[in-house]
């Protein structure tokens, strides 16, 4: 187990880069002693490490559980599909999925918790990823997929709208509704469910609890 004075936590793309920074900076001004580590992996990898013990805590998203594992939701996050707009058109009228999966698709990569969430709620729709006609393409971070954005128009993305509030204000990209398909997922803190947390760990999930 880490010393008292360190907490090893991991977390998923969309946590570490749009949610924990300011918790963990404020966390860290209550607690200037403690030593606090942030891996971030997707949340498949988060999962593997706590199971080795390698992490404290981590914070996933998605919808797969594993039984010896405690989780605890955090918050929800919507996921929007999004594109490059075209110059002087009207925002884009709702689509129906169909319509929507005939573009191109650039997604979050295998083991990412996007990526399960939006297989899942295509899956009840009727639709797997792997039979559309045009294979996705995949990418790890979140900034490389809007870079893929920029560079071929049309191609469509599911996304965290936390992750492009700032390009849908800016107008580089604009959010096409889909008739039909709400995407949300929860973002979950989670730990070894057999092990006691150690006490920097319950201090910062009753941080997180109250932030």
């Amino acid at each position: 187990m880490a010393p008292a004075t360190t907490l090893r936590l991991g977390s998923s793309a969309t946590l570490a880069r749009y949610v924990l920074p300011r918790l963990l900076a404020a966390f860290q001004r209550q607690e200037p002693a403690l030593t606090v580590t942030l891996l971030p992996l997707n949340s498949e990898q988060v999962a593997a490490a706590l199971q080795r013990a390698e992490l404290d805590v981590g914070f996933v998203e998605g919808t797969a559980r594993l039984p010896t594992l405690q989780y605890e939701r955090l918050l929800y996050d919507e996921i929007i599909a999004v594109r490059q707009p075209t110059p002087g058109a009207p925002p884009p009228a709702p689509l129906s999925l169909a319509e929507a999966l005939a573009h191109p698709l650039v997604l979050s990569e295998p083991g990412s918790g996007m990526l399960d969430v939006v297989e899942t709620c295509l899956r009840a729709q009727g639709v797997l990823l792997a039979e559309l006609p045009t294979p996705p393409q995949h990418f790890v971070a979140h900034e490389d997929i809007k870079a893929y954005l920029y560079a071929t128009p049309g191609t469509l993305s599911f996304i965290t709208r936390r992750g492009v509030a700032a390009e849908l204000l800016g107008g580089q990209l604009e959010e096409v509704p889909i008739r039909g398909l709400y995407l949300a997922r929860q973002l979950l803190a989670a730990w070894r469910a057999a092990e006691p947390l150690p006490a920097a760990a319950q201090r910062l999930l009753d941080f997180c609890r109250a932030y």
